[in-house]
C-alpha cells in the first residue's frame, strides 16, 4: 500500500518467512573499551548505561572508528507520544542548503554508521528491531535470483514516491541500486519507502513489481524478527550499510538521539 504522503508499506507474507527466518539480530552489549572489536565482528553493538547525555555518541564514534571517521552530521533528536510501527529502513537523507552562496550539505544519503541513544524508552512498545541485511541478501540470490538480479543490476529512484519532500532536498532524482559495493568494496544493502523505478524507465510495470515484492520481503522480516529494548542510556551503533532498522509502535513518550556519520570507506 501506498499513503498519500507517497510512503510504501509492504505486507508480510506467510510464504516468505521460511526465506527471512534468523535474519534478525539482537545486538551484543559491551563496554566502550570492547565495542570496537564487537563493531569490527558483528556490524553493530549496543553499549548499556553510557550516560544520559546524547554527547556520549560523538565519544563512542571517535572510540570506535577512530581515523576512519571522515563527517559527523550532528545530533538530531527523535521520537514521540503514541507513534506509530516505523518499519525497516536505513538512514541517510539528501540535505542540502546555501550557506553564503556555498551548497553545505546538512545530511548523506551515504551514511554509513549509525548511533543511536536512548534518553527515555516509552513506558509501553518501542522495541527495537535489526536485521542482517547481507545475511538477507543472501538468500534472496539464493530463492528469489530475479529478484536479487533486479536489486543488484537496475537503479531505482530512491525517494521518488514522495509527496511534498522537506526544504533542502534537492528535487533531482536520486538513482542508486538497492544492493551495490562502494568504490573500497563495502556492500551496502538498502530499504527505502519511497522507491520508484527511474523516470522514462521502459519496463516501469516490471521494476515497479519487483519494488513491491522487496518491500512485502522486508515487512515479512520485520515481523520475524526478534525483538530488544534500549532502556535509558543505551547506546547502539551500527553499520548503516549492514543493517536494517525498526521499531514497534509505542505509547507514551519515548525520547532517543541520533547520529549519523560517514566513513573515509563511504561512496
Amino acid at each position: 500500500m501506498t499513503g498519500t504522503d507517497g510512503r510504501r508499506r509492504g505486507e508480510a507474507r506467510p510464504e516468505l518467512k521460511s526465506l527471512v527466518d534468523e535474519t534478525g539480530v539482537v545486538p551484543r552489549a559491551a563496554a566502550l573499551g570492547e565495542a570496537r572489536e564487537v563493531l569490527a565482528r558483528d556490524g553493530v553493538v549496543r553499549i548499556p548505561g553510557a550516560g544520559p547525555d546524547p554527547e556520549a555518541m560523538v565519544v563512542a564514534a571517535a572510540t570506535l572508528l577512530g581515523g576512519r571517521l571522515r563527517e559527523l552530521f550532528g545530533i538530531r533528536p527523535q521520537g514521540g507520544t503514541d507513534s506509530p510501527v516505523l518499519g525497516l529502513h536505513n538512514d541517510g537523507a539528501f540535505l542540502e542548503a546555501d550557506v553564503h552562496g556555498r551548497t553545505v550539505r546538512l545530511r548523506d544519503p551515504d551514511e554509513d554508521f549509525l548511533f543511536m541513544h536512548c534518553t527515555s524508552p516509552a513506558p509501553s512498545g518501542g522495541d527495537s528491531v535489526l536485521v542482517d541485511g547481507y545475511a538477507l541478501a543472501e538468500r534472496i540470490a539464493a530463492e528469489h535470483p530475479s529478484l536479487h538480479g533486479f536489486l543488484t543490476g537496475c537503479d531505482v529512484d530512491f525517494f521518488g514516491s514522495r509527496t511534498n519532500p522537506p526544504r533542502g532536498v534537492p528535487p533531482t532524482p536520486l538513482l542508486r541500486r538497492m544492493i551495490e559495493h562502494t568504490r573500497g568494496g563495502r556492500r551496502a544493502v538498502r530499504a527505502s519507502d519511497y522507491a520508484l523505478p527511474v523516470p522514462r524507465e521502459p519496463y516501469w510495470d516490471t521494476h515497479l513489481a519487483h519494488i513491491e515484492s522487496y518491500a512485502d520481503v522486508l515487512a515479512t522480516a520485520f515481523e520475524a524478527a526478534p525483538r530488544f529494548r534500549l532502556e535509558s542510556g543505551d547506546l547502539l551503533i551500527l553499520d548503516n550499510y549492514r543493517f536494517l532498522h525498526g521499531r514497534d509502535a509505542f505509547t507514551g513518550n519515548r525520547e532517543l538521539h541520533v547520529l549519523s556519520v560517514r566513513t573515509t570507506e563511504a561512496f
